[in-house]
């Protein structure tokens, strides 16, 4: 046995559009269905008060019996109103006078209302169980005229009627029917069609967009979210995919150049420089060690990128900056640092973060520089923001690259080698690390070089 919500599942329709027709003929038939009973139920009073009213009045016009000659008056009253096809006459003419029995005598009261006596439902026969309204007119000695009203033709127009109104109800339920289901299939076509296109969709496919109707409505804006879902979507998979090549390629080269060492120095052993073997074997491993780091902190950065950041606390940025800029090795590079602002300047987020961002702009900064390298902190009390500057007086970037150098993997010199050009996602993660703390990282123009600018939102300002 099907168990009763499976039961109404089956018999729900399957469409927003059957439901939506089903739902609009049901509240229409209803109130149509209370309407015609209504109608039908008034119609038949006035029916049966018409009824009533017309054989009350063709019985009293005919004369009352006299005495005299009663036969000859039951017999003209008889034949008089046996010309109405709506009234039923009999008399006792025919019978002998010694035989006759007297007849019913009316009440005195007013005659049967017959407010019930009609059928509301045409399919009732009224042959055999109509009832009538009955009028009695007494004469001398017992003679009696009985008129008889079997209401037939106030049924037969009450039935007619009903079936009217039935007809009206179904043929007005069928016409909103009807025009639901166009309506309907006219406003959720552009749905149909954007399922269609939708369903197409492949990861291989992702330049495909769903059509947006020029209605300007719901189903429109919806289509237009899509395709701005669609559009990131396809910039994330392709970001994805690039990324997934370059980190492929990126530690194949090593894990290849170390296999090449290993399995050179193992063909000639005894022609192999061991201390050199194992100092190359040592770069790669190191290098590999550092993409995958790198990878690692970038998957947990882009987590934290869709979940908020986990760890936030206030942090003195001038006391990093400074901390960070003196255990720097000594090089040929000379670090200049300028602070402006307040001391000390408070921003709300992960010390280790806010390190490795400055680590990776002074790595990239040191690694292009000619002879100086210079960091500036200051902020900006209108939109109270820590406003970090690291540049270099190198070669600096052309304004066409400023965006692509925050890609993964990205390098804009080809003369230097992946020994001394970096992993290529330092630039990416500093850019990470500033966009999870609600802040940016840009290039900004400057004199010469390269001028990287960092913003972090300010928690506390303090003079």
């Amino acid at each position: 046995m099907t168990p009763p919500g499976r039961l109404r599942e089956r018999l729900r329709p399957a469409s927003i559009r059957a439901r939506l027709t089903w739902l609009v003929a049901v509240s229409a038939l209803l109130p149509l269905i209370a309407g015609a009973a209504l109608a039908a139920g008034s119609l038949r009073d006035y029916l049966s008060r018409e009824a009533r009213d017309y054989t009350s009045r063709t019985v009293a016009a005919v004369p009352r019996l006299v005495d005299g000659d009663p036969d000859a008056q039951l017999f003209y009253a008889a034949e008089k109103l046996r010309l109405d096809p709506r009234l039923e006459v009999s008399t006792g003419i025919e019978a002998r006078p010694q035989h006759w029995e007297p007849g019913p005598r009316p009440p005195d009261q007013e005659p049967p209302h017959g407010n019930d006596l009609l059928s509301l439902w045409p399919w009732t026969d009224p042959a055999g169980r109509t009832p009538s309204l009955d009028y009695i007119q007494g004469g001398t000695e017992g003679r009696y005229l009985h008129v008889a009203n079997r209401l037939q033709v106030e049924q037969g127009r009450l039935n007619r009627m009903v079936r009217l109104l039935a007809g009206a109800v179904l043929a007005v339920t069928a016409a909103l029917a009807g025009a639901t289901w166009f309506v309907a299939g006219r406003v959720l076509r552009p749905v149909e069609a954007i399922r269609t296109q939708f369903a197409e969709l492949t990861a291989r496919h992702l330049d495909r967009r769903v059509p947006v109707p020029d209605t300007r409505d719901e189903v429109a804006r919806l289509a237009t979210t899509m395709n701005s879902t669609l559009d990131q979507l396809q910039a994330a998979v392709d970001q994805q995919r690039r990324f997934v090549g370059d980190a492929s390629h990126e530690l194949r080269s090593p894990l290849a150049a170390l296999r090449a060492e290993l399995e050179i120095a193992l063909a000639h052993p005894e022609h192999a420089q061991w201390t050199a073997v194992a100092e190359a074997a040592l770069g790669d491993t190191r290098r590999l060690q550092s993409i995958t780091t790198d990878l690692l902190l970038l998957a947990r950065l882009d987590a934290t990128g869709a979940e908020g950041l986990p760890g936030a606390q206030p942090v003195d940025l001038t006391a990093l900056v400074r901390e960070e800029t003196g255990r720097r090795p000594p090089g040929r590079r000379a670090l200049d640092l300028h602070i402006e602002g307040p001391d000390p300047l408070i921003v709300q987020g992960r010390h280790t973060l806010i390190a490795r961002l400055l680590g990776n702009l002074l790595d990239n900064a040191d690694r292009h520089a000619e002879r100086t390298v210079t960091v500036r902190l200051g902020h900006d009390p209108a939109r109270r923001l820590a406003v970090l500057h690291v540049e270099d007086d190198g070669p600096g970037i052309p304004p066409a690259d400023r965006r692509r150098v925050f890609e993964r993997f990205t390098r804009l010199d080809d003369a230097r080698t992946r020994a001394t050009g970096g992993t290529g996602l330092g630039l990416a993660i500093a850019h990470h690390i500033a966009t999870v703390h609600r802040g940016t990282l840009a290039v900004t123009d400057s004199p010469r070089g390269a001028r990287f600018t960092a913003t972090l939102p300010c928690a506390d300002l303090t003079v």
